[in-house]
Formats: structure tokens, C-alpha cells, sequence
């Protein structure tokens, strides 16, 4: 194909953006998971389906204190008290879709320097004896406040129930679930009212009537990312859940706790590790809602909801220093933001789209400048000097308003094949990066790949398509190979009948990228052609 995709250093993948201390680790240690007997817990509680566990416990808490881990006054009667029930799992994980984040450049996507969700959380509640921690971080927390966020209602008069959740996303036994399952069901199912499915932590089997499950289709969220570096699942973006939590977005995670994190935190506004806890013995994985960042308080830290009841923490919620958080967490999940209500239904459509040349230097990709782009007409761009087969570059995209970005190119024999969202090698209808840019500002992708032209012809041929919903993409390419040796512009314009804005403005920027401002319309898709000389 003409223009291919490159992977980029791994070494620019390194948590370097991250701000704060906390003498964290960027690598997870042991991979992910619960580690020992809690890493193989899935396994076990199918072998004992569901009978054993508090057997299972005991052995789990008795190694952890013959071996000598730890460091601090807690007893088997403690732990039992503090139910858990996230299992962490890297294949798990990486079946969400990887959030590409904005460009780590403070001039162009300045964060603020911290956001507080809090607000919009309901009452922390309490799992109780039971594994449900990811329902509650899921819908009573995370689900919950971005209702509110949405509404601009208090989160106590929108809680979500867990219950209804739990009750059928939870593994055998009762003890727990994967957070995926969570994101998957409340994106494709939605959710119901706390009050109308109350939970219990004697109960995790009792299934919602169809009249709920129906009830629960008004409430289902526009979907969900993982805020990995890059296509890795051993490194969590610490940048990429501050951009979150900065635009509204409640984030998810899955975090490694032990000993110190339960009972000792009673009362304590900020979790300090002990010594001993960075072996992780003893540790299992629990979900819980980030709701908050600070970058000033206790050096940068994370403000986390949890699911103990408020006598933990500092009612129910607690900070981890940025360090700290990313030492231990193995699993963080965006759920993608929601128009507010109010907003202007025909509000402007408008974005900026450049192209990006980047360098190794140090092991990153570094940008430089702009490749300049000229309009030629209608909706066709061009490059002004010829790009030399092998050099890397990437798209940059600035939005205002919550978009979908898709990138196609034309083969050397006329058909059509997708740069963007890259397809998998494994099955070219699925792809593991999300086209959302919901969380807007400027970003430049993919992250972890840079795109080459190659030294087959003169002239390559891409399409830059801006969409206010999501495509169909592999559909739409294949609507876009027919009749191969017709114009590729004229076979774009054709796929997209229909939806395409018809009323849009194309201009040049003084850097040389490609602008376009759409007006009201019911429509929903800019398409936009950009002819690479070479």
C-alpha cells in the first residue's frame, strides 16, 4: 500500500508526562493480575463453584503473613470485613479500545491543574461481604456521576443500582467480575435506578425482570476506552486520565490493595503505602471510581471513590499520589463524555487537520512543524513540496466538539484499505484504537505508530473523514473499493451519500493545515482529500 503504517520506539511509551511523586513505578510488576493464589481466584472459584472461598482466604492471608510481607497491624477478621472482586486480567484488558490522547505539549492542550468531580458522586455506599466492587465503581460511582455531569443534578438523585449490574456481569461464587464486562454492558444494555433494583450482599443472582432490562436502554452510555500508553497494557496514562477527569469524564481503574489500604485507612484522607507493600503479597485486585486529580496536593494525586462505606477514607473517598497509583493500578477504563443537556443541538462543526512530520530523537517521536497543505478546490487538498518515501509523519486534529476521525488511502490498484483506526493483523473487520475524540483540543496519532510513504508512483491519495457519530469504517471501505479505476474522491462522495454536510467551509491555515467550519445541519460527515506528492 502506498502510505503504511510504522511502529514507533517502544521507549517513547515511557511515563515521563507524569506529574508528581510518589516513587511509583511505571511498570506493572508481575504483569497484571492478582499475583499468586489471587491471580489464579477465576480459576479456583470454578473449581470450587463458589463452595471453599473463605478456605481459599485463609490460605491466601496466612502466606501473606508467614512470609513476613507487610507491615501493619491487620488480622484475618480485618480482611474478611473488606470485601474486593476486581480481577485484573491484561487479555481482559485489551480488548477495550485504546484512547487516543491529546499531544502531551502544554502550549496546545494546557490541563488544568486539577479537576474535581466529587460533586456529582452519590453518597459512598458499601459492597458489603460480597465481590461486586466493579458494579459499584462502575454504575453507583462512575455511571452515576457522569449522569449527573450531564444533568447537572445532584448524584444522590440519579444513583445507579449495582445490584442490577452485578447480578449479571459477576463471575461464579459471587466474587467478583472482570471491569470490561461492566463497560460492555452499560454501553450495548445501559442501567436502572438504585431504588428500583436495591442491593444486597446476600444476594448476587436474582435477575432484573425484562420490563428493567428494557427500562435500562434510556440510560446506556456512548462507550468507553482503556487509557493505556499506546497499544501496552503493562503502563497506565496518567496524562490520558487527568485529560479525562479535566473534560467531565469519571474513570474506572482496577487497583492491586492489600493490608494497609483497608482498616489503616479509616479517617485518612491520603493512602501511603507501607513498607513491605510494593512486594504486593497479600494483595487483591478491586475496582474503584477516580473522580478527582490535584497536581499540587500530596506532590499530585488521584481523588478515589471507594465502595467501604464512608468510614474509609475521608467519607468514602481517599487520595493516591501519582506515584503511588501507578505502581499499583493495573486496569484504568474512560467512559466516553455525554452532551450536556442545553447544548445546542446545531452547534458549529468545526476542526483543524494537519500533517505531522516526527523524528526519533531519544527514543520518542518528536514533531516537526507541518507538512503544508494547499486547497485545490471543493474539498481536496494537496501537499506543496513532495514528501520523501520513508520519512515518517502523523495527523493532527483539533476539535471543539465531539467528533469520530477516520482515515483511508487509495491502494496502487484503485481500491481503498484503512489507515485509521489501524486494523488488526488478526481480523481486518476489528481494530483496537477507538476513532472517539470526545475528550477534545489537539492530539496527534496514532500515539505508538508514525505513517510512511512509500516509493511505488508519484502521488498518494488519502481521505480524512470527520464524523459527529460513529461509521460503519470497514463497511465503508469496502463502499469505496468498488469500481476501482474510478476517481477516488468521486467513489468517497458516493459511500457517504446521505450523510455527507452539505453547507462546509474548507480553508487553509497560516501553518498550511486544512480547516473546516460546517453549519447547522443534520448531517453528520466531513470528508476531506488530501493528494501526497512524492
Amino acid at each position: 500500500m502506498p502510505i503504511r503504517m510504522t511502529d514507533d520506539p517502544q521507549d517513547q511509551q515511557d511515563s515521563s508526562n507524569d506529574s508528581g511523586g510518589g516513587g511509583g513505578r511505571s511498570n506493572f510488576p508481575g504483569g497484571g493480575g492478582g499475583g499468586g493464589l489471587l491471580g489464579l481466584l477465576p480459576l479456583l472459584l470454578g473449581l470450587f463453584k463458589g463452595k471453599g472461598i473463605l478456605f481459599l482466604l485463609v490460605i491466601g492471608v496466612g502466606a501473606y503473613f508467614l512470609l513476613g510481607r507487610g507491615g501493619g497491624g491487620c488480622n484475618l477478621s480485618q480482611v474478611a470485613q473488606l470485601a474486593t472482586g476486581g480481577f485484573l486480567d491484561p487479555r481482559q484488558f485489551e480488548k477495550a479500545s485504546i484512547y487516543e490522547p491529546l499531544a502531551e505539549d502544554d502550549n496546545k492542550n494546557p490541563l488544568p491543574e486539577s479537576a474535581n468531580l466529587q460533586k456529582f458522586a452519590p453518597a459512598v455506599g458499601n459492597q458489603g461481604q460480597q465481590g461486586s466492587c466493579v458494579a459499584w465503581s462502575s454504575a453507583y460511582g462512575a455511571r452515576t456521576v457522569l449522569e449527573a455531569a450531564r444533568t447537572n443534578e445532584p448524584g444522590d438523585n440519579l444513583r445507579f443500582s449495582p445490584a442490577f449490574l452485578y447480578n449479571q456481569i459477576g463471575l461464579q461464587g459471587c466474587q467478583g467480575s472482570y471491569i470490561i464486562r461492566a463497560m460492555e454492558y452499560m454501553t450495548k444494555q445501559g442501567a436502572v435506578a438504585y431504588d428500583k433494583f436495591p442491593y444486597s450482599d446476600q444476594d448476587c443472582t436474582r435477575p432484573p425482570s425484562q420490563q428493567l432490562i428494557q427500562e435500562a436502554a434510556q440510560y446506556k452510555m456512548r462507550g468507553f476506552n482503556r487509557l493505556s500508553q499506546g497499544d501496552r497494557t503493562d503502563v497506565i496514562d496518567i496524562r490520558a486520565i487527568r485529560e479525562n477527569l479535566s473534560q467531565g469524564a469519571p474513570v474506572v481503574i482496577g487497583m492491586m490493595v492489600g493490608p494497609s489500604f483497608m482498616q489503616p485507612m479509616q479517617g485518612r484522607d491520603l493512602w501511603e503505602p507501607e513498607q513491605g507493600d510494593q512486594s504486593m503479597m497479600g494483595f487483591g485486585g478491586h475496582a474503584m471510581c477516580v473522580v478527582g486529580y490535584d497536581d499540587r496536593k500530596y506532590g499530585g494525586a488521584f481523588l478515589l471513590m471507594n465502595s467501604w462505606g464512608p468510614e474509609w477514607g475521608n467519607n468514602g473517598f481517599a487520595w493516591v499520589r501519582y506515584g503511588d497509583f501507578r505502581t499499583f493500578v493495573r486496569e484504568a477504563y474512560g467512559l466516553e463524555p455525554m452532551a450536556k443537556m442545553g447544548a445546542a443541538a446545531n452547534q458549529p462543526f468545526e476542526c483543524e487537520i494537519g500533517l505531522v512530520p516526527v523524528a526519533e530523537e531519544n527514543g520518542k517521536m518528536v514533531p516537526k512543524g507541518y507538512v503544508p497543505l494547499r486547497l485545490t478546490g471543493n474539498n481536496v487538498f494537496e501537499t506543496t513540496a513532495p514528501l520523501q518515501p520513508g520519512s515518517r509523519f502523523k495527523i493532527e486534529v483539533k476539535n471543539s466538539t465531539e467528533c469520530y476521525i477516520y482515515v483511508f488511502g487509495k491502494e496502487t490498484d484503485g481500491t481503498s484499505y484503512t489507515l485509521f483506526p489501524y486494523p488488526s493483523k488478526d481480523d481486518p473487520k476489528k481494530t483496537k484504537y477507538a476513532p472517539f475524540c470526545g475528550i477534545t483540543g489537539y492530539r496527534l496519532f496514532p500515539k505508538d505508530k508514525s505513517m510512511t510513504p512509500d516509493s511505488i508512483g508519484k502521488r498518494d491519495i488519502m481521505a480524512v473523514v470527520v464524523s459527529k457519530e460513529p461509521l460503519d469504517w470497514y463497511a465503508l471501505n469496502e463502499q469505496i473499493s468498488r469500481n476501482p479505476q474510478s476517481d477516488y474522491a468521486t467513489r468517497l462522495n458516493t459511500a457517504l451519500s446521505g450523510r455527507i454536510v452539505r453547507n462546509v467551509r474548507f480553508d487553509n491555515t497560516d501553518k498550511g493545515t486544512m480547516h473546516f467550519n460546517a453549519g447547522g445541519d443534520e448531517n453528520k460527515v466531513v470528508a476531506t482529500i488530501v493528494e501526497i506528492t512524492k
